[in-house]
């Protein structure tokens, strides 16, 4: 893919994470979900924090690439893994749809902007990630497919609110039909 290309998913992906919020009440963010240590609102939240989590991985990748690949050799995917939930765990308590579209925003900006500073051939650049790492994230990491995963980071959580336990409800924000 080209950085054009990357932009447009870029920019769907913006756009379904506003759909999403808006069509959850936030009454419902305390709610459970299949993840037992998290919430509703808890994904929603962790959902804003990906686009800048990535691009700080991409600027590593590029600028800092040996001492990236030696910190995700020592850096143990069990330590990230709990530092990942802390980041997200109760804040359904403390957000606002508002706030959450203002997140995203600032963080789909700040990925955006690592996109434009990015040149064509640095989208091949690659990290090795760990292979008890995130899913899609493991082995053999272009810059390209860190962009990318913007869109699968939403899409795996997306996925996770639709199956969970929630009340049925609709794109405008009330109560409703279903998303699933």
């Amino acid at each position: 893919m080209n950085k054009l290309e990357i932009e447009k998913q870029l920019e769907e992906t913006h756009s379904r994470f506003i759909k999403l919020a808006n069509s959850i009440p936030e009454e419902n963010y305390p709610l459970p979900t299949d993840n037992p240590a998290w919430t509703v609102g808890d994904i929603l939240f962790h959902i804003t924090l990906g686009p800048r989590a990535l691009a700080l991985e991409v600027w590593m990748t590029i600028h800092f690439n040996g001492l990236y690949n030696f910190l995700m050799r020592h850096f143990p995917s069990s330590l990230f893994n709990s530092v990942n939930a802390w980041f997200g765990r109760g804040q359904s308590k403390r957000i606002s749809r508002q706030g959450l579209l203002k997140a995203y925003g600032k963080a789909h900006a700040a990925i955006k902007s690592r996109l434009r500073r990015t040149r064509e051939e640095d989208l091949g650049k690659i990290a090795i990630y760990p292979l008890d790492y995130v899913s899609d994230l493991k082995g053999e990491v272009s810059v390209e497919r860190l962009f990318l995963y913007v869109a699968g980071h939403f899409e795996e959580h997306e996925r996770a609110l639709k199956i969970g336990s929630l009340p049925p409800f609709s794109a405008e924000g009330g109560k409703g039909d279903s998303l699933v």
